[in-house]
C-alpha cells in the first residue's frame, strides 16, 4: 500500500497547529484529542462515527472536534483521502471567541460534521496562508472569519455539559498525542497518568458513550 504524506506546522503567531493528509488509506481507530480540529476533506469518502453518530464524509465536508470527542474512521470507496485542518489548543480557541464575542468561553461545536461552502472557502486560504507565510495580519484576519462562521455550528459553551478534566486524564491525554503512532496499552497509559487500571477505564470509557 502506498503511503501517505502528513505535513504539520506550527504557526507560533496563531498559536495553533496546521496539517495536512495526501493519499491516506489507513482507517482510524477510536480515538481523542485533548484540543479542537477543524478538517476540511479536500478528496476520497469516509465513514465518521463521533459522539454516537455516524456520518458519511465526502470532499468539501468540514470536521469539528471538540476536546475530547471520541471518533474514529473509515474509508468507504477505492480513493485515498486528502485531508487539510487546524489543531486549535483550548487557551487560542478561548482568546479567539473572546475577541469575536466578547465572552470567553469555550464552544462545543455540533453536529461533528457540516457542510458550508463559505467557510470551507475560508479554512483552506487560511491553511494555504499558514502553509505559505503568508503576513501575520492576513492569517490573523482568516482565522478570525474562519471562527466566526463556525460559531453558529456551536450548541452552548464547553464547559456547560464537560465534566472537569481532572490532572490524571489530561496526563493519559497528552501521553495519547505523543505516542498514536505506537503500539500502547493501557497499561502503559495507566503508568503515565499514576492511577490503577480499574481508575483509568472509567473516565477514558466515559468518552466513549
Amino acid at each position: 500500500m502506498k503511503k501517505g504524506i502528513r505535513t504539520a506546522v506550527y504557526d507560533t503567531a496563531l498559536q495553533l497547529e496546521v496539517f495536512r493528509f495526501q493519499g491516506i488509506a489507513q482507517p482510524f481507530p477510536s480515538h481523542f484529542h485533548a484540543y479542537y480540529v477543524i478538517g476540511l476533506i479536500e478528496k476520497g469518502r469516509r465513514s465518521l462515527s463521533c459522539r454516537s453518530t455516524v456520518y458519511s464524509l465526502r470532499p468539501g465536508n468540514i470536521v469539528l472536534f471538540n476536546p475530547r470527542d471520541t471518533h474514529a474512521c473509515v474509508q468507504s470507496d477505492k480513493g485515498a483521502m486528502d485531508y487539510r485542518g487546524l489543531n486549535i489548543p483550548r487557551e487560542t480557541m478561548l482568546t479567539l471567541v473572546e475577541e469575536i464575542t466578547g465572552k470567553r468561553a469555550l464552544p462545543a461545536f455540533s453536529p461533528a460534521v457540516i457542510a458550508d461552502k463559505e467557510a470551507a472557502r475560508c479554512l483552506r486560504r487560511l491553511h494555504e496562508a499558514a502553509m505559505g507565510k503568508a503576513c501575520t495580519l492576513h492569517r490573523e484576519k482568516l482565522l478570525l472569519l474562519l471562527i466566526s462562521l463556525l460559531l453558529p455550528y456551536c450548541s452552548c459553551p464547553f464547559e456547560a455539559h464537560t465534566p472537569e478534566c481532572r490532572a490524571e486524564i489530561e496526563a493519559a491525554c497528552r501521553f495519547m498525542e505523543q505516542h498514536f503512532a505506537e503500539h500502547i496499552c493501557l497499561n502503559d497509559i495507566c503508568r503515565c497518568a499514576v492511577v490503577s487500571n480499574l481508575h483509568c477505564c472509567g473516565p477514558l470509557l466515559s468518552t466513549r458513550a
